[in-house]
């Protein structure tokens, strides 16, 4: 088991229970759970993780300044953000750097793939299952 730990923010229960499982099993990463940006915020601060990994199509009202407040946090700790989103590919590497983010994974993303994807976003050795 890894000692890292990852900071999962899904609105939707399933994918959230999915991904879960992904990261804790697969990855062998501790995962805390978070619903919310706003809750992932709070629980950000509280559990200091390793690096977040955000749906990015969460339908919260106010989320961009969420997100924003987010990323806030994240740099202060040094936490990197890695999205979850449909539109990962319209952005290059760079941009999402430059948006403060360490990478983006691809919806739908293949479960037995994911963790081996958030390791090399993250520069993390992937020893998992």
């Amino acid at each position: 088991m890894s000692n890292k730990s990852i900071l999962l923010i899904e609105q939707e229960a399933s994918l959230r229970e999915v991904l879960r499982i992904c990261l804790s099993e697969l990855g062998g990463w501790r995962v805390t759970l978070s619903a919310s940006i706003q809750e992932g915020i709070n629980l950000c601060i509280l559990a200091r993780p390793d690096a977040i990994l955000l749906d990015a199509s969460t339908s919260e009202s106010d989320a961009l300044i969420f997100v924003e407040q987010l990323k806030q946090h994240s740099i202060l700790q040094s936490i990197p953000i890695v999205l979850i989103t449909a539109r990962a590919n319209w952005f290059t590497i760079a941009q999402l750097h430059q948006l403060g983010f360490a990478g983006a994974i691809t919806k739908p993303f293949t479960p037995s793939e994911l963790p081996m994807q958030v390791s090399r976003l993250l520069g993390w050795s992937h020893g998992g299952r």
